[in-house]
């Protein structure tokens, strides 16, 4: 993964940074990481890759500004506000149920919807969460970082970390729980 678009590359070159190399480290260390932070912050995955590019494109035309070291930082507080940006905009579109189309051969159509179900939970469940206690939860479950990683990440004491955590995580289950509830009056009516 990398900027691969004609357009993102022609905006790269507009905005040259005086590091060129230290754009390429970051993109070449962040990138992945911050098109699934776009996409568990609830972007659908055919807007994750623009989105994740319009973050770098950001971070290029700042790197300047960035402190040495902090561009992770700096990309990950980006990602935010490009997905809640994004998430604004496309609220007001009307949404296309397609099914996934990275289905293979080998996996069946029961399968894949039980495996869109599961994502369209874990979407819903993460957007009713509040945004602190979200991006905590998605970074320690989901992307298996470290609460001093993530305090450093999001520059809150380590004790906010494992707060919010434990509000996430008690939010989540409720959420879930709430689901399965849901779910079961409905089998139960029909």
């Amino acid at each position: 993964m990398g900027l691969k678009s004609p357009a993102a590359d022609a905006e790269l070159q507009r905005v040259e940074p005086r590091d060129p190399a230290r754009l390429e480290r970051a993109i070449a260390a962040d990138y992945r990481f911050i098109w699934r932070l776009l996409r568990r912050f609830g972007l659908p995955e055919n807007q994750v890759e623009d989105a994740a590019q319009q973050v770098f494109l950001i971070v290029a035309e700042r790197l300047d500004d960035i402190t040495e070291g902090r561009e992770r930082s700096f990309a990950f507080g980006t990602a935010m506000r490009v997905a809640q940006s994004l998430r604004r905009r496309l609220g007001r579109e009307l949404p296309n149920d397609t099914l996934d189309e990275r289905a293979t051969a080998a996996v069946g159509p029961d399968e894949l919807l039980e495996q869109k179900r599961a994502r369209e939970l874990l979407d819903h469940v993460l957007q009713a969460m509040p945004l602190e206690s979200r991006t905590v939860f998605i970074l320690f479950e989901l992307e298996a970082m470290s609460s001093p990683e993530i305090a450093a990440l999001i520059e809150v004491p380590l004790g906010t970390v494992a707060s919010r955590l434990r509000r996430a995580r008690e939010q989540f289950k409720t959420l879930v729980e709430a689901h399965e509830s849901r779910r079961a009056d409905k089998r139960e009516q029909r």
